[in-house]
């Protein structure tokens, strides 16, 4: 099996093979394909046996929280064999693949064609081969495919990274302003950089990078960067850098639209942060 590549040609380089030596499963069951990782295909295997996706069991469970996206992602306790789980036992994040754009989302909803690759299964590679290269993300769980004739849907499973939040809590919560606010967004906008310039160096080009799938981890005087959601995402040869420019000014348009929505603008330093340490 050779490398896989993403619809627009970018090289792939975890193979079927490769998942399987990593510790995932194929898990077959009447109308869903999904991979799984071994401490999460229990899980998946009971969820799926019992009529329902991953997407609708986390939704029902009595311990799920909600958090905004696109589609709704429920957060729920990590569902690990019982001899794997330890005090927290950690969380995981299942979210449904919905449509953006509106006229395709009314037409297909949460309907995608069998046409190239299949967007978990593909989000699952570029996880794996993102992490080969480097790139701080969080692990995925399982990534499941339920066909539909022409069409399919997706769920994907994630860990939670612990003891973080997004970009947009770091730098426009109101309970953040006050003695160290500056200080505090200046190190989250330069974590920020930090990042676009990890993935550009890794032959990585993230095609939504926004403010929301920037995850920062606090501990001690500076955070450690984290991305998430890496569906949109094109990936070059290894060791291929790339231009951070196009991820910069995506990033720039996500806080542009966060300093209207707050009410809390940037300033000149906090913007020349950013772009400082993205493009070094």
């Amino acid at each position: 099996m050779g490398p896989w590549t993403t619809a627009g040609g970018d090289p792939l380089t975890v193979s079927f093979d490769d998942l399987r030596a990593r510790g995932f499963r194929l898990l077959d069951h009447p109308g869903v394909r999904t991979w799984a990782r071994r401490e999460a295909a229990d899980w998946v295997r009971y969820v799926l046996e019992g009529g329902r996706t991953l997407h609708e069991a986390a939704e029902a469970d009595p311990r799920a929280r909600e958090m905004a996206g696109r589609g709704p992602v429920y957060v729920i306790p990590a569902k690990l064999p019982a001899e794997e789980r330890h005090s927290s036992g950690g969380e995981w994040a299942i979210r449904h693949y919905v449509r953006g754009g509106r006229v395709v989302s009314r037409l297909l909803g949460d309907r995608y064609l069998k046409v190239g690759d299949r967007r978990p299964f593909q989000e699952l590679r570029v996880n794996e081969t993102a992490r080969d290269r480097g790139v701080p993300t969080a692990r995925v769980m399982a990534a499941a495919l339920y066909p539909d004739r022409l069409f399919y849907r997706g769920d994907l499973v994630t860990e939670m990274v612990p003891g973080s939040s997004d970009l947009v809590e770091a730098l426009f919560d109101p309970r953040r302003k006050g003695m160290g606010g500056a200080v505090e967004r200046r190190d989250a906008l330069r974590a920020a950089g930090q990042l676009i310039r990890k993935l550009s160096a890794s032959g990585l080009s993230h095609q939504d990078l926004h403010a929301g799938n920037v995850l920062l981890r606090w501990r001690g005087a500076a955070p450690d960067p984290f991305l998430v959601d890496l569906d949109r995402c094109r990936l070059g040869e290894e060791g291929a850098s790339g231009d951070p420019r196009a991820m910069l000014r995506r990033l720039q348009r996500s806080l542009r639209k966060w300093e209207k929505i707050a009410g809390l603008a940037l300033s000149q330093a906090e913007w020349a942060t950013l772009e400082e340490t993205a493009l070094g």
